[in-house]
């Protein structure tokens, strides 16, 4: 289970709200199906898509840099080792040259291979979609909208945000922490062959963490500021 897998299914589903909210909100303008309306409307989610691609990018970076402090075992998976018999070489015959008893390969780990995939990706996908983020932000603040605050879509864009990320952040850290935690303390079994890693859900519940605590602030910022003043009791 993937950061980018959890953030795709309920981004497609954010993304229907969103067109929903755009083609049935009605203020002091009405139904707003102008090609301005129809425009925020899309960079709303071009934004959202930006700020998804960007936190698939940062558990990428994050799963490098916990492989690289914790191990790669921590992080992801690998097998046991399992005792071997002590069994006595048979002896050379006379007269003949044995063979060493141990020959050392070089052997290429993959989850090396795969550490160095996810810092490639992972600042690969950061940087694409901060960028794609920050151009969207500018062309929504460049359409000269004075009360883009208030509209229903902007209302809609942050509390999507904070589901999306909220979602992630409950379904992918919980079962990270467990993974990494049963890795440290508890003692494996007598016919445990192999030990999966925690690296795809603890790496993307850390990223979304962030993320969602900054949608969550942007919501409660929103409610404050639309909240109308209050007359003082006497």
């Amino acid at each position: 289970m993937t950061l980018i897998g959890v953030l795709s299914v309920f981004a497609v589903i954010g993304g229907l709200v969103l067109v929903g909210v755009l083609f049935t909100q009605r203020n002091r303008e009405g139904l707003d199906l102008s090609l301005g309306g129809l425009l925020r409307g899309y960079l709303y989610i071009g934004s959202l898509a930006g700020v998804i691609v960007f936190a698939a990018g940062i558990a990428g970076v994050l799963a490098y840099l916990l492989a690289a402090g914790f191990g790669l075992d921590v992080i992801y998976g690998g097998p046991v080792p399992q005792p071997q018999p002590a069994i006595a070489p048979a002896p050379c015959p006379p007269n003949v040259v044995c063979p060493p008893t141990e020959i050392f390969r070089n052997v290429i780990d993959d989850r090396v291979r795969r550490q160095g995939e996810d810092l490639v990706r992972g600042v690969t996908f950061a940087v694409f979609g901060g960028v794609f983020w920050a151009a969207h932000w500018a062309a929504r603040r460049g359409l000269g909208r004075v009360s883009e605050h208030a509209t229903g879509l902007y209302r809609a864009y942050l509390m999507l945000g904070t589901a999306i990320f909220g979602i992630a952040t409950i379904a992918l850290l919980p079962v990270g922490i467990y993974q990494a935690l049963s890795f440290a303390v508890i003692p494996t079994g007598p016919n445990t062959f192999y030990r999966p890693g925690a690296g795809d859900a603890l790496s993307g519940g850390l990223a979304a963490l962030p993320l969602w605590l900054a949608y969550l602030w942007l919501v409660l910022r929103a409610i404050r500021t639309s909240a109308p003043p209050t007359t003082p009791v006497v």
